[in-house]
């Protein structure tokens, strides 16, 4: 309920960019899949969404591009078109 507040705030200000850090940390299966729809449409409406998360299938789900971090350092760029889920575990894993 906390995201959809924060977002409901973003989008009554008309922000361009909304930063989320870990917004579907502790949400459940149902309320991701309203958080997914609800990111992803406001993607369509041209917002800029950057969002720090672990849960890489979402990373993979919802982004347009993905940037894996180690020690405050962004080290990996990619769009996430061009990779699946396993594959970024992998990388993340390696990395960090």
């Amino acid at each position: 309920m906390r995201q959809k507040v924060g977002i409901a705030i973003a989008v009554a200000k008309n922000a361009e960019v909304i930063l989320m850090d870990e917004p579907t940390s502790g949400l459940d299966p149902k309320a991701t899949n309203e958080f997914t729809t609800i990111v992803k449409q406001l993607g369509q409406q041209g917002k800029s969404i950057l969002m720090a998360t672990h849960d890489i299938f979402n990373a993979v789900n919802i982004g347009t591009h993905i940037g894996i971090m180690r020690q405050g350092e962004l080290v990996h760029t990619l769009k996430a078109s061009e990779i699946n889920a396993g594959d970024l575990q992998k990388l993340y894993l390696e990395t960090i």
